[in-house]
């Protein structure tokens, strides 16, 4: 499935962010993950709870269904299923038989996350989801804020694409964070075990509007950027600014923001798409992260529009297209190749 090879979809033995913690209530939600449909909500103590969606009865939606206490109650029979998947209720009999279930899947909530695996039980070990302190999150040198969320027109990947080449902010993003020259600067790669990492320096450069407008600073600077991959559903980026300097980046920093792009796929044909964000600046005045996060709004649309655009282009063909890579393609080109090796090593060996 293009990018990837024919046959291959998303890695299943991973962390995905699920949705944000007040997304998740007393009103079960459904949500499809990795082809699957997903059913949350939470128990009368406050405690998320993800089960398999579908009722395995007549296959009618539980995440449209309702709340018995913790268990959730099918709409269309009442079949009734506690928060491990096991069915403890049949209205027109007594007996229950044991096939009559549906999946538990581990949850983990951290920050304004929940974090949601889908493989098998026994291998969800939580300190694989990436130390939020360290990306930013919970640093006390940044205030975050988050609660952006898309429903995403096209396979999970194109946003991989995306996030994986910035070059595409000189021209998809010119009126919003764009700078002149961004993708003719100098790209640094590397990468280390489960991450991939691009950045750049742009020195003596006029400051992108909505950087301006927040930093309050009008002139040129030197800016420096880059994003980290943590495979494979989390894109923790950085974007800082200072007065420009004969040694490029050196001089007093303006101020910057962190950004996280975590991207979960869905369906085969779309995903979901959580962005956060974290400043240096004004930290202690909520609204000033709620604006600037607004202010965003116009960029994020921008990228699901540039997705949603590829993919009906992908699915008016009746044969992929074939595709042009040319040297700028390298970091992306070598995240789909990692990303392919994850789902690669989850397959059975052959006989």
């Amino acid at each position: 499935m293009y990018p990837l090879a024919e046959g291959l979809f998303a890695p299943r033995n991973q962390w995905y962010v699920a949705a944000w913690s007040s997304e998740v209530t007393r009103e079960p939600m459904e949500r499809w993950i990795l082809d699957l449909p997903v059913a949350f909500y939470r128990t009368e103590a406050g405690e998320a709870v993800a089960v398999g969606g579908r009722c395995p009865h007549r296959h009618f939606p539980l995440g449209k269904s309702r709340l018995v206490g913790d268990a959730i109650e099918c709409g269309y029979h009442g079949f009734t299923f506690d928060r491990t998947g096991k069915c403890v209720r049949i209205p027109s009999q007594a007996q229950v038989p044991a096939v009559c279930r549906i999946p538990s899947y581990p949850l983990v909530e951290r920050w304004q996350w929940l974090w949601i695996w889908m493989g098998e039980p026994d291998k969800a070990d939580p300190s694989r989801i990436p130390d939020h302190t360290e990306l930013g999150l919970l640093d006390p040198a940044y205030a975050a804020s988050g609660g952006v969320y898309y429903a995403v027109p096209g396979r999970y990947t194109l946003m991989h694409d995306n996030l994986l080449d910035l070059s595409h902010l000189a021209y998809l993003h010119k009126t919003t964070i764009a700078s002149d020259g961004i993708a003719e600067a100098e790209e640094v790669r590397d990468e280390g075990p489960g991450w991939l990492r691009s950045t750049r320096k742009m020195p003596d450069v006029p400051c992108a509007p909505i950087f301006a407008q927040f930093l309050g600073h009008s002139g040129r600077v030197d800016r420096a950027f880059g994003m980290t991959w943590h495979l494979p559903s989390l894109h923790a980026g950085f974007d800082h600014f200072y007065e420009v300097a004969a040694e490029p980046c050196t001089g007093r920093f303006l101020g910057g923001i962190r950004i996280f792009h975590a991207i979960t796929p869905g369906r085969r044909h779309d995903a979901h798409y959580f962005f956060g964000m974290a400043r240096t600046f004004a930290k202690e005045d909520p609204a000033v992260g709620e604006a600037f996060v607004n202010g965003l709004r116009v960029t994020l649309d921008e990228d699901i529009v540039a997705t949603r655009e590829i993919e009906n282009m992908l699915g008016a063909h009746a044969q992929m297209p074939q595709e042009i890579l040319v040297r700028g393609d390298t970091h992306c080109v070598r995240g789909r190749r990692l990303l392919e090796a994850l789902i690669r090593a989850e397959q059975p060996a052959p006989p």
